[in-house]
């Protein structure tokens, strides 16, 4: 009898340390998780070069993240993260705008929006055009009058000025119309009648340097790759240091906006924080301002990568290499 309480014991006591080594198995592996989680990018198609580079970085610093982008205008940054559109088959982790939200109908949750950089928006014209600068009223004619001739505003072209917009949802339209003081045209095509309507800052490159007679306004980072020239505004040049002195008027923010954490697992909320602490370090800033973003703070005055992640215990877990 003895004898058999003893083997039950140790029987007992063999199944409980391979429950507690099974266990300890387990937290082990999951403090080592390497399965990736995928952030959804996505917004403005004047911030998609900075939101590419900056996910291509991060993703050697953190190996659990994987982005996917898909930049369909700024309007749908905050339609796909909070808005009607969050739930879809297009929903957004991370959306980017080149305006600012709309106060009655794009109110960001808590803590969840904020500014990357500033940009410049320059009106851009074939570079066979001999036109080097336009007025913000010269601008808004152009764009308000179905017929104008390039020869009117002292070009050497003795055509009609063919007309190029972004679309309704674009931050870049925005800016470009508000500030030349036709805030009308921002959403309404009828007041740009006659215009090409374009998607993207690409296709408006693309169209523009395809026609002779044309025009339009793209961002200032995309400037530099674009082959096109782009127009002094009421006498002051396109330049980084123009916008960052406030003398070159056409310009505007770069921002983002995220899910909130009610509507995220736990593992991409705290990969969305860790993300965005990234884009505000020394390297991330260093990354926008080497794709034209112009920075409101000096990269040199941020904090490393490295001392933002360890002082996180959350940052430390989900980018152990």
């Amino acid at each position: 009898m003895k004898k058999g309480i003893k083997t039950l014991l140790a029987v007992g006591l063999s199944v409980g340390a391979i429950a507690s080594l099974a266990a300890c198995k387990d937290k082990n592996e999951g403090s080592t998780n390497t399965s990736k989680i995928t952030i959804n990018f996505g917004g403005s198609t004047s911030v998609e070069k900075i939101a590419k580079a900056l996910t291509a970085s991060f993703a050697t610093e953190c190996p659990r993240f994987e982005a996917v982008h898909n930049h369909t205008g700024s309007g749908d940054a905050y339609k796909r993260t909070q808005g009607g559109e969050k739930a879809g088959a297009n929903k957004l982790d991370i959306g980017f705008l080149s305006r600012e939200l709309k106060a009655d109908t794009e109110q960001a949750s808590a803590g969840t929006s904020g500014l990357i950089c500033k940009d410049g928006i320059v009106a851009v014209v074939n570079n066979t055009n001999s036109i080097s600068n336009l007025t913000k009223e010269q601008l808004k004619n152009i764009y308000a009058n179905e017929t104008t001739t390039w020869q009117t505003y002292g070009s050497q072209l003795n055509t009609n000025v063919t007309r190029y917009s972004r679309d309704t949802t674009s931050g870049t339209r925005d800016g470009f119309f508000t500030t030349i003081g036709y805030k009308d045209a921002v959403s309404n095509d009828t007041k740009i009648p006659g215009a090409t309507i374009v998607s993207s800052n690409g296709d408006m490159i693309a169209k523009i340097k395809a026609d002779n007679n044309g025009i339009g306004y793209i961002s200032l980072a995309s400037l530099s790759d674009s082959g096109l020239k782009g127009l002094s505004y009421e006498g002051v040049a396109p330049t980084e240091a123009g916008v960052v002195d406030g003398t070159y008027k056409l310009q505007r923010n770069f921002n983002y906006i995220s899910r909130a954490e009610s509507d995220c697992t736990a593992d991409e909320w705290n990969m969305i924080q860790c993300f965005l602490a990234y884009m505000d370090s020394k390297e991330g800033l260093a990354i926008i301002k080497s794709k034209d973003g112009i920075l409101t703070k000096n990269v040199n005055d941020a904090k490393s990568w490295s001392e933002i992640r360890d002082a996180n215990e959350r940052f430390k877990a989900l980018c152990q290499k």
